[in-house]
């Protein structure tokens, strides 16, 4: 059985595109604190993937920062990079996505952007993480603090797992 459940914060920005066939996807990192046996809890950032309606659902409603429960799987994938050298991907897929903020909690979190600051210890280093600029991602150093835009992206339908009441 492959069944991941997460509970944990986006990240990053999402990141959403379209296939060539038309089928939307996004694309962040969440972040999972884990107990550790120093007093300081470890933070890892799980690559994650979402389709169609949960896709359309996490560009619309959730941002840097967001708190969410994820329900999913984890999936593997290779590709050849631009130098020729194989590259193995490791991703959770969601299955089902929810956000564990109310409208308001969301507001106030994004509204309260000086006064709130997520601190996280990369697992891979154990160094406190401290730094992020745009795009580039560096796996030893982030930087987390919420973006004070709220933006979301019109849809037509709403989305399929009951969130409707978040407009």
């Amino acid at each position: 059985m492959n069944k991941v459940l997460l509970v944990g914060r986006i990240a990053n920005d999402i990141r959403s595109f379209t296939t060539q066939s038309g089928v939307n996807y996004s694309r962040t990192n969440i972040a999972i604190s884990r107990r550790s046996t120093s007093t300081d809890p470890i933070t890892d950032f799980i690559p994650v993937v979402a389709w169609r309606g949960n896709a359309d659902f996490m560009s619309r409603y959730l941002t840097k920062g967001s708190l969410v429960s994820i329900e999913g799987s984890i999936s593997t994938s290779s590709f050849k990079n631009a130098a020729g050298e194989n590259v193995r991907v490791v991703e959770v897929t969601i299955d089902y996505i929810a956000s564990l903020e109310s409208r308001q909690q969301r507001e106030n979190r994004i509204n309260n952007n000086g006064n709130t600051n997520y601190s996280f210890k990369n697992a891979n280093t154990n160094s406190s993480i401290s730094k992020f600029s745009g795009s580039e991602e560096n796996e030893n150093e982030f930087s987390f603090t919420p973006n004070n835009e709220n933006t979301i992206n019109s849809l037509d339908s709403k989305h399929k797992m009951g969130f409707d009441d978040l407009d």
